[in-house]
């Protein structure tokens, strides 16, 4: 059976999300868990698009390091140079993602 994709939608063309909508309708049950994950991707992939183009424009942190926090970066840079470090896939590993 022939299915037409874009059909008329409260007297005009479907929009963009009522097209999806409506796609998301037709599929079998099968399918949809595939499109969840799918879309779920492409929204976090939004996410860190609009995060990166926040931090892009964010104002330059001026305030003084705290003594605090210059012992901090020191053990990390310490860490770094003696290899105890976690790559970002052992951590996403232990997280199961």
């Amino acid at each position: 059976m022939e299915r037409c994709l874009v059909r008329l939608y409260r007297g005009g063309a479907m929009t963009t999300k009522a097209q999806i909508h409506q796609l998301i309708d037709d599929l079998p049950e099968s399918e949809l868990e595939t499109v969840k994950r799918v879309l779920e991707g492409l929204s976090a992939r939004s996410l860190s698009n609009r995060a990166a183009a926040v931090l892009a424009h964010a104002p330059v942190d001026d305030e003084p390091v705290t003594a605090e926090e210059a012992a901090a970066i020191e053990e990390g840079e310490r860490d770094l140079k003696s290899g105890r470090v976690v790559t970002a896939d052992q951590v996403r590993a232990r997280l199961g993602l």
